[in-house]
């Protein structure tokens, strides 16, 4: 498992975890090298200091974030002035009201941290307030001071990757010259999100090999295997990860979330619910898995089922007040509804919940309702809207023109995309569509945008891409298992073996 995640890309993802990574045991002398300077941490006690190394160790290298959120919540016991520990608490909390508290009393204490820290929580202050030209450039700063400090490495290298900059966050970790426990295993994830699967597993070798008698390592590996389709593979490492600690149940589910991929629907809710019954989650963590749970039913095609669970999740984040979940649930299920009028009104829903903002920083709301315009549009697409369309569409542009933010730009070009490709404007679509080469609804056009202007071998090469798609997320359920089924089929159509703009089922009136 990745430090500080919830899941590799998901929606309610709270962003930025890893500021534990900028913590150092003291100030640096004026006369230290610029190769050896490392960002200070301002407080009067010792124990205070000891309990944050601690912490450190336990989340990053261990991943075991729960019992390094019980650290900190000790820390600030001893010392409430403690800004960057009141930072540090609020990115690694799995309480999205203590991450917004949090934030708020990292941003009024900071008077009391010192230059070099105040420029960090305000950089992850304007990050969370979506103000994120000056946050680029705070990162910027920080990063120059201090090159070659692991955890300001580390921080530069996981924000880029949430902002899915990967080309960027594999620079700064190459060349820092540093390779920690911590950095190898999200280093490894950034690779293998860019699809440099060898170079990933490579880290993951050194990964274990640092920390063999630990289980996120193997934890770390299966995910990665999963992603590159190493399913059995995927499994073995998983239950390697349960033999070393049977609590670490991250790997529990990720068994779970295998067989789903797999196509073995009865089995992974089998294991979903051994994980539901034998441990006791996180709220966002039981959000996360029951909603991996509710897309076995996608899969088989059972959307009564699926409209059960996820409008079960969708009550529970509202009755906890956490508006990102709740939302995230209405729009999942709306991805799938047979009927527009329907996924109309649960997008409508998901944007209500947005709204209230409760428990949610402002970059969440934001990208959250991103990701909402996109379905809204997919839906006035798919049934000829072109009111809706044009006005959403329009919408959604103007979110990322003001934003300079990767992931509300992806939303957009992927749109964007949709309407072109719907046109029959296969040249403009593709420049678009390749800018949102992380959803499998973008791949899917993307695919039949470049056979059809005679790009024969990208068209071949999106189409594999798309095939080894292996994120067990909604999209995925509902383009990918149909997609691949055709392409691994010799009699199925040739070339894109069936790409329409159609997913996997007719939107009726």
């Amino acid at each position: 498992m990745i430090q500080g995640a919830t899941s590799s890309r998901t929606i309610f993802t709270v962003t930025l975890f890893a500021i534990s990574l900028l913590l150092s045991a003291g100030t640096v002398p004026a006369q230290t090298s610029q190769r050896a300077a490392v960002l200070p941490l301002t407080t009067k006690s010792e124990e205070v200091r000891r309990l944050v190394e601690k912490a450190w160790d336990l989340d990053l290298d261990q991943v075991e974030q729960e019992q390094a959120i019980e650290v900190l919540r000790k820390a600030l016991k001893i010392d409430p002035n403690f800004a960057m520990g009141h930072e540090l608490l609020s990115q690694t909390s799995l309480d999205p009201a203590e991450q917004v508290r949090e934030q708020q009393k990292a941003f009024a204490t900071r008077s009391h941290a010192s230059a070099a820290e105040r420029l960090v929580i305000e950089w992850l202050q304007d990050a969370n307030d979506h103000k994120l030209i000056p946050a680029i450039t705070k990162m910027n700063d920080v990063l120059s001071r201090y090159p070659h400090d692991k955890w300001v490495v580390f921080l530069a290298n996981w924000w880029l990757t949430q902002q899915t900059q990967y080309d960027r966050a594999i620079a700064v970790f190459e060349n820092s010259g540093l390779d920690s426990p911590g950095l190898m295993n999200n280093t490894a994830y950034t690779y293998a999100y860019s699809r440099q699967f060898e170079k990933s597993f490579a880290l993951m070798d050194k990964y274990v090999a640092a920390l063999p008698k630990d289980p996120n390592p193997q934890d770390s590996y299966a995910e990665i295997l999963r992603m590159a389709g190493r399913f059995d593979q995927a499994i073995e490492h998983y239950r390697a990860a349960l033999a070393i600690d049977p609590d670490f149940y991250s790997s529990q589910f990720g068994i779970a979330d295998t067989y789903s991929l797999m196509g073995d629907q009865v089995r992974a809710r089998q294991e979903y619910d051994i994980g539901f019954k034998k441990f006791s989650l996180p709220e966002l963590h039981r959000i996360q898995w029951q909603t991996r749970e509710a897309i076995t039913f996608v899969r088989e095609g059972d959307y009564a089922a699926a409209d059960r669970a996820f409008q079960a999740i969708a009550d529970h984040a509202h009755a906890k007040h956490m508006s990102q979940p709740e939302a995230d649930a209405w729009r999942q299920m709306a991805m799938y509804q047979p009927r527009p009028k329907q996924a109309i009104a649960l997008l409508a829903k998901a944007q209500a919940a947005m709204q209230q903002g409760k428990n949610a920083m402002a970059a969440a709301i934001q990208q959250e309702l991103a990701q909402i315009l996109r379905a809204r549009v997919e839906v006035a697409v798919e049934t000829g809207n072109k009111e809706m369309t044009a006005s959403t569409l329009a919408r959604l542009a103007r979110m990322s023109e003001n934003s300079n933010d990767k992931i509300i730009d992806s939303a957009y070009h992927g749109a964007a995309g949709a309407v072109l490709f719907s046109g029959h404007k296969y040249t403009d679509a593709i420049a678009h569509l390749e800018e949102d080469t992380n959803n499998p609804f973008s791949l899917q056009l993307l695919a039949e945008a470049y056979q059809k202007t005679g790009d024969s071998s990208q068209a071949h090469r999106t189409t594999e891409a798309l095939a080894n798609f292996n994120d067990p997320t909604v999209e995925q359920a509902l383009v990918v298992p149909a997609f691949r089924k055709c392409y691994q089929d010799p009699s199925c159509n040739s070339n894109l073996k069936g790409v329409s703009l159609k997913k996997s089922f007719p939107r009726t009136l």
